[in-house]
């Protein structure tokens, strides 16, 4: 499992004084950074070896202005060419925030087309299974492969 501490920006929040509900796949892809170095530990996108196919997030709490807020990020289930990576985002008195999915696969940016996930490459992603304790389940994803 992977662990991002974040502080709330002024700009992620809306009129409604609370974060802008897109600003949550922003946060999910913070989370992803290390999922990314898995495949590409330089983050350079040329070298890049993951696209998103779909994503889903939950709204469970209201986060404002200035919170500190943790995003976990662990690995669902892993197929052929394509894994689900979830999320959960929680403030610092434990209070969920928000529940996330993204399907991401395995894909070759030069040639335009997926590929399977290797064997060695399944391994290391099984490492990071372990979501935190009680975190909510999601609400409304088909999210199986």
């Amino acid at each position: 499992m992977f662990k991002t501490h974040l502080t709330v920006r002024l700009n992620d929040c809306d009129g409604m004084r609370h974060v802008n509900n897109a600003v949550y796949y922003t946060y999910f892809e913070e989370g992803t950074r290390g999922i990314f170095r898995l495949f590409t530990p330089s983050l350079d996108l040329n070298d890049f070896q993951v696209i998103v196919a779909s994503s889903h997030c939950d709204y469970l709490h209201q986060t404002t202005y200035n919170e500190k807020i943790t995003v976990y990020t662990w690995i669902g289930s892993i197929a052929h060419s394509s894994f689900n990576v979830e999320h959960a985002v929680s403030d610092e008195e434990g209070r969920w925030h928000a529940r996330g999915h993204v399907t991401l696969v395995h894909f070759d940016y030069r040639q335009k087309k997926s590929g399977p996930l290797s064997e060695s490459m399944k391994r290391i992603l099984l490492q990071h299974q372990q979501g935190p304790e009680g975190v909510p389940e999601l609400r409304m994803c088909q999210h199986s492969l």
